[in-house]
């Protein structure tokens, strides 16, 4: 009896053994399913823009897209910037000629409102370009274009900056200088996704969006920096810097050239330098001509900074001379 059961428990019948291997396989295969990897979801394609205090532009904006759906996000919050409760919208154009009109979105958001100021909404986009702009009135300056690609992505995307060229225009004189004002030019082309911007800043004063010719009258030596983007973000930068003196109005005809004084005298400060003749009849004074129009005492302190270096390198004044004219000046009213 032991015998039978130690052979019945040592060969396992075998339609039991094919179960058990069946059982092992199944389970197998179910464990291996199990660390087989989902297919990865398309990415998701965001567009953000947010908004500020600022009603001349959007704060940040998407430039290029690709066509399909969408999720926008318009944020006008605090935390994006808007401090004072400017309210702003989110518009696509769907009028213009010349631009995708298949996007109807609207939003409108202020950092005080029940969303604080933060929206989401879902669109989807074709190839082309859409317009979009704020509709608050007043904020006309607020608006831009998305490029949209298909959904195969640019096969040839533009990697080239715009060309850009600046021309300078008006009389100059034998220095190069130009006289009374100069006109300066900005061309940029881009034969690629298009000129999206051009702007301008001139003597480290802000950005300016160039919409034509710009007119420079004040004279010193100026600096005008330029930067133009197109529509696949690629930027041209450059600088140029010219000088613009005054207009020669005629020395020596009756009542320009008549300040005979001995010295030197600005605003009442007597500087206690001689009030050399320079020539035609005109006077230091007269070349200082204190009496002008310059609109700040700045640009009254830059003239007379031109006069005396003009007439240092003249030999008509020396250095000592050419400062104590020159602090005196500064010291005193006029223009302010």
């Amino acid at each position: 009896m032991s015998q039978q059961l130690t052979t019945r428990a040592g060969h396992r019948p075998p339609r039991a053994a094919l179960l058990r291997r069946t059982l092992l396989a199944l389970l197998g295969a179910l464990v291996g399913l199990s660390l087989v990897p989902a297919a990865a979801s398309a990415q998701e394609q965001v567009l953000v823009w947010t908004a500020g205090n600022d009603v001349t532009r959007y704060l940040s904006a998407p430039q290029t897209a690709v066509a399909g759906p969408a999720r926008v996000i318009f944020d006008n919050s605090v935390a994006a910037g808007n401090t004072t409760g400017m309210p702003h919208t989110l518009t696509f154009d769907t009028d213009t000629p010349g631009y995708n009109h298949d996007v109807d979105l609207n939003i409108t958001a202020n950092p005080f409102d029940a969303n604080g100021g933060y929206y989401e909404a879902e669109i989807v986009l074709t190839p082309g370009v859409y317009r979009y702009f704020c509709a608050i009135p007043g904020h006309g300056m607020m608006w831009g274009e998305l490029v949209v690609t298909d959904g195969g992505g640019d096969p040839d995307p533009d990697t080239t900056p715009p060309e850009v060229t600046t021309t300078v225009t008006g009389d100059q004189d034998e220095d190069g200088s130009y006289i009374g004002s100069a006109t300066v030019t900005i061309t940029a082309t881009d034969d690629d996704s298009g000129i999206d911007t051009v702007q301008y800043t001139l003597d480290d004063g802000d950005w300016t969006t160039y919409d034509g010719p710009i007119t420079i009258t004040q004279p010193g030596h100026h600096t005008l920096t330029y930067r133009a983007t197109d529509h696949a973000g690629n930027t041209t930068e450059g600088t140029i810097t010219f000088t613009v003196v005054e207009e020669d109005t005629g020395p020596g005809e009756p009542g320009e050239c008549s300040d005979t004084r001995a010295t030197v005298v600005i605003g009442g400060i007597d500087t206690g330098v001689g009030n050399a003749d320079v020539g035609d009849g005109c006077t230091i004074n007269d070349l200082i001509a204190e009496d002008g129009e310059y609109g700040t005492h700045g640009a009254f302190v830059r003239h007379v900074g031109d006069v005396v270096r003009a007439l240092t390198a003249d030999g008509v004044l020396d250095q000592r001379s050419a400062g104590t004219i020159l602090r005196a000046a500064a010291a005193s009213d006029v223009g302010r």
